[in-house]
């Protein structure tokens, strides 16, 4: 279980877990024989067989292609794809090393505007003395949903008593006031939240709920926000 830093109101912060959730599928897929069906990764094709390289080896690839299938890598073709690791290709098709990464900022109009570096963008979620914390600022159930996408949600977990205690009292304040509180990162509490190293920012909404004694705490995660269209 990953785990992060989170304050609560009073601004008193704790180390717990948390997790995704994903709803066990109600549909099952299986072959005509009754086996069960499972999905794999093949490699489709190699650097060889690319149009480009194909280009630069026939004068008429039309030709080639009529004649043969170069196209096609017999031996690699299909194979079952497993513990991959990414790496970057130079223009000749070798692994390329010390590799500079850059940003192209486009205009309305599809002209390229700016070339920057890449900034480096370290996880948020996780930093000593810098906790993800309550903004003030709640949003009713109701109007969250139709103003944000929310793009994944993950459940919070104690990971002893007293986080118990920490996450219930917060569960009970957002249940409560049927409202999903705005959390934020950064030295303020009020910047995105970067799951990890150079990964999308998000915005937080914490959501409660309570049974009794059982709490359910719900951190859901939007990149995009939706507006209203003007009449024309």
């Amino acid at each position: 279980m990953r785990k992060l830093n989170i304050a609560n109101e009073a601004k008193r912060d704790a180390e717990v877990g948390f997790e995704m959730k994903k709803a066990a599928p109600k549909a099952r897929f299986v072959l005509k024989s009754g086996r069960e069906y499972a999905s794999a990764r093949l490699l489709k094709g190699t650097f060889a067989t690319e149009f480009a390289s194909l280009e630069k080896e026939n004068a008429d690839v039309a030709a080639a292609l009529e004649e043969g299938d170069p196209e096609i890598d017999m031996e690699l073709e299909g194979r079952k794809l497993e513990g991959l690791s990414k790496v970057y290709l130079s223009p000749d098709g070798k692994v390329a090393y010390g590799v500079k990464l850059e940003e192209h900022v486009h205009a309305p109009d599809g002209s390229e505007k700016e070339v920057r570096a890449i900034k480096e963008m370290p996880a948020n979620i996780a930093v000593e003395n810098m906790p993800i914390r309550w903004t003030g600022k709640m949003f009713p159930k109701a109007a969250a949903i139709r103003k944000f996408v929310f793009a994944r949600s993950y459940q919070l977990h104690h990971v002893n008593g007293l986080t118990y205690d920490f996450l219930l009292a917060m569960a009970k304040k957002l249940d409560e006031a049927k409202a999903m509180m705005l959390v934020g990162g950064g030295e303020k509490g009020t910047g995105p939240l970067v799951f990890t190293m150079n990964g999308s920012p998000y915005r937080g909404f914490l959501e409660g709920r309570v049974q009794g004694e059982r709490y359910l705490l719900v951190l859901h995660l939007t990149n995009l926000e939706l507006k209203g269209v003007a009449n024309a």
